[in-house]
């Protein structure tokens, strides 16, 4: 087993230390595959006890998912500095940088992590978790937009099929980069999203919102 070991982690701050239990177990299950990494080896590999893992994790699992939520928020960010006033065009053509995404660390463990999801259930349903919390934070941002209530039916319907296309890219992107190595023109992912986003509502979120 690939020695991945690092000073204990203090779980009792919780936020950014669980975080870094979530790179070991991302770094060891990439490296050592699923079935091999135990949980007692997160522990072991983070300085704690296997109970103290167990008292902030429910499974080794759910251990990725502060990484993928890293990863998650990249798309709902860009979403929530939207303003209301401006198109999904507008918006992302001007938030456009130039030059290729530069993916960080994380942005790699989670894209490892979406891959291995594809053969591995327990962790394809940890991304799906994540991308069920982007889904409910979008919700919000969307009913402001369409003048409805956020528990709204049809805010509801827009949310969940955004969130599925959104899924869907950020899928796309992972299997890409991991097989290329390539990072995408940063302006060409944000037109991905808009098209997304579009296509997804049925072209009832991307207008610039109502005054």
């Amino acid at each position: 087993m690939t020695d991945v070991s690092v000073p204990p982690v203090d779980l009792r701050r919780r936020g950014d230390a669980k975080l870094q239990v979530s790179r070991i177990a991302a770094d060891l299950i990439w490296q050592n595959g699923l079935a091999a990494t135990r949980g007692e080896d997160i522990a072991a590999a983070a300085g704690i006890s296997t109970r103290t893992l167990w008292r902030y994790f429910r499974s080794k699992e759910s251990c990725v998912e502060p990484v993928l939520l890293q990863s998650s928020r990249r798309f709902t960010a860009v979403l929530a500095a939207w303003p209301q006033q401006e198109s999904i065009d507008e918006y992302l053509g001007r938030a456009a940088e130039p030059g290729a995404v530069a993916y960080s660390p994380d942005d790699i463990r989670a894209m490892r992590m979406v891959s291995l999801g594809f053969e591995e259930p327990s962790l394809r349903s940890a991304w799906l978790m994540v991308c069920d919390e982007a889904e409910q934070q979008n919700r919000e941002l969307f009913a402001r937009r369409l003048g409805l209530p956020a528990e709204a039916a049809e805010v509801r319907r827009i949310a969940a099929a955004v969130a599925g296309a959104v899924r869907a890219l950020n899928d796309a992107l992972s299997l890409d980069f991991l097989a290329t190595g390539r990072e995408p023109m940063a302006a060409d992912v944000l037109e991905q999203l808009g098209t997304a986003l579009r296509e997804a509502s049925g072209g009832r979120i991307g207008p610039a919102a109502e005054a």
